[in-house]
């Protein structure tokens, strides 16, 4: 999977690229082909935010943020999120639960 990762009043260390790098390596287990994936991360004072589309099986799932205290666990919350939404993609294009 490819992905792109874009920061806002956040400066992109390797070990931000490599944290989101293993978070996202995570939605392969699904079964569907992940091709590319969009995050971005923001700083607005207090509020640490992480944003991501996801695009497979040549569609783009929604765009979804998570905001947190920390960058970590704003990174866990929005792979969280992106998961729920690609099992529930999945659902859909197999008509029945996994």
């Amino acid at each position: 999977m490819i992905h792109t990762l874009n920061g806002d009043n956040v400066e992109i260390t390797d070990a931000l690229r490599d944290l989101v790098g293993e978070k996202l390596a995570r939605l392969n287990t699904f079964g569907t082909e992940t091709t590319s994936a969009q995050v971005s991360l923001k700083i607005n004072g207090l509020e640490q935010t992480a944003s991501g589309t996801l695009r497979v099986d040549g569609q783009d799932l929604t765009a979804i943020t998570a905001t947190a205290p920390d960058m970590h666990a704003a990174i866990d919350s929005l792979v969280d999120k992106l998961s729920a939404q690609l099992r529930r993609h999945t659902q859909r294009q197999h008509g029945r639960p996994r």
